[in-house]
């Protein structure tokens, strides 16, 4: 689609400028994400920072599309009145075909494991994917670019599943509460709408459990085709719940963790699927993880995967980025795992997988800035219940006091050793390692940096652990 194509495409727009016969590569309502081929959108209702369209001009931005005339931008502009609706139009023209399958996962913990175990078995089948979520944009598990987002803006999500000619790629997605209460899946529906598990996170936002549910569970009602299938977690408090929904509006449901797809809770390596047991070798997984890959298994089979095929690519799965990474420090014989658990529900998991009768991991955590506050109570507790010994440090403190962070989870943690610095904090932890002792680092998993104030600074979980012990 060329710019020029626009006022034949939006007859009732009102063009200020002139629309070159130039390619528009991308559409997109972030100021630094744009060049000279990309038309950039502008809604009155998001006070768009005048800063930021001058930004976008000194990068030789070609026009915006906006539903008010912004007197002070001397760019070409296009002015509708419903920017949502005739933005769905010129997507929609551009960018015609949708992928052979859709998969979006939701749930509070497990997202992008399970999505990356899906992408995996894909790949190993020559099945072309497209994967979006915290961890980034991929092309057959080849990293595109970064996201800010787990799940993209609409119109982000949009551009990246849809194609402008017919292909057989397979698009999987992360959805958050976020992005399904703010309308970011609109236009756009999945096949496969998967759930892992609901416990307590982002109650800033939603106020209450109640409203959290509610927004996750729109997936099912509002996103998932309904011709789809829905892949539930068993274990879920609100499965029946959700079950009695799914079965109102005729989708088909596939459960894992009981009945259709789940490993025996004895023997790790009989996996059961639709009443037949299967015998897996070499899968070396803790029990989190053996509850992604059911979802994964299960939503495998829902794109119609073969089961003998998705069997043979068991063994060569590896966990993400981030995600229960292990690192051996062989002068104590002891383990030290790396992950992005930053949930009560997630510590806790991730406390007991690696708890025996005779051993209690420690732990290093901490609790993010400008977020929601009650977590902080909640996830003290649990290390202090599961934890053989704590080092409460800074997370992501963002514009919040980390002190006053860190008191809150003191106050309820007794047995914490407080450092506020995460370098030190981990090197003290190392130090104090016992032989055969396990140690997690939790809360930032795959990121690379740590927000202070208004400051991404570099910093490295895996790194600063992996350098320490050379």
């Amino acid at each position: 689609m060329l710019f020029s194509d626009i006022k034949n495409i939006l007859s009732d727009a009102k063009i200020v400028g002139k629309l070159p016969k130039k390619k528009i590569r991308f559409i997109t309502d972030h100021s630094d994400e744009v060049d000279d081929n990309t038309l950039l959108v502008i809604k009155k209702s998001n006070n768009f920072k005048l800063s930021y369209i001058k930004e976008a001009i000194s990068k030789d931005l070609t026009a915006i599309i906006t539903n008010s005339y912004i007197k002070y931008a001397s760019i070409t502009q296009i002015i509708v009145k419903d920017l949502d609706k005739e933005l769905a139009k010129l997507i929609k023209i551009r960018q015609p075909f949708q992928p052979k399958k859709s998969i979006a996962i939701t749930g509070t913990n497990g997202k992008t494991s399970t999505t990356w175990f899906l992408a995996q078995i894909c790949k190993k089948n020559k099945i072309s994917t497209k994967l979006t979520g915290t961890l980034g944009y991929f092309k057959d598990l080849k990293k595109i670019k970064d996201s800010k987002l787990t799940t993209p803006s609409n119109l982000n999500l949009y551009q990246f599943a849809y194609s402008n000619k017919k292909n057989k790629i397979h698009f999987i997605c992360e959805a958050s509460s976020h992005g399904l209460h703010q309308g970011r899946f609109n236009y756009l529906n999945v096949d496969i709408a998967a759930i892992t598990n609901l416990s307590h996170d982002h109650l800033d936002y939603h106020n209450n459990f109640k409203s959290y549910v509610e927004s996750k569970f729109l997936l099912f009602t509002q996103i998932l085709k309904t011709n789809g299938i829905a892949v539930v977690n068993s274990r879920l408090k609100n499965y029946k719940r959700l079950k009695k929904i799914l079965l109102t509006k005729k989708i088909k449901i596939i459960t894992y963790g009981s009945k259709d797809v789940f490993f025996d809770t004895e023997i790790n390596t009989n996996l059961f699927v639709f009443n037949k047991k299967y015998k897996i070798k070499n899968l070396y997984l803790n029990n989190i993880q053996k509850q992604n890959l059911e979802c994964a298994i299960a939503c495998a089979l829902a794109m119609n995967i073969s089961l003998i095929k998705i069997i043979k690519s068991l063994d060569k799965l590896k966990s993400a980025p981030g995600r229960f990474e292990v690192i051996n420090y062989t002068k104590k014989s002891s383990k030290i795992i790396i992950d992005y658990a930053h949930t009560p529900e997630a510590i806790k998991y991730l406390l007991k997988s690696y708890s025996n009768k005779k051993l209690k991991p420690s732990i290093v955590f901490g609790c993010g800035g400008d977020r929601d506050k009650d977590k902080r109570r909640k996830m003290a507790l649990i290390a202090e219940k599961y934890a053989k010994k704590i080092y409460i440090t800074d997370d992501n403190p963002r514009n919040e006091n980390p002190a006053s962070i860190r008191k809150t989870i003191k106050k309820y943690c007794t047995k914490g050793i407080e450092i506020s610095n995460r370098r030190k904090a981990i090197h003290t932890a190392i130090s104090q390692i016992g032989n055969n002792d396990i140690l997690i680092i939790a809360g930032k998993g795959h990121e690379k940096f740590q927000i202070i104030k208004n400051k991404k600074i570099k910093f490295d979980d895996y790194n600063v652990a992996k350098k320490f012990i050379r």
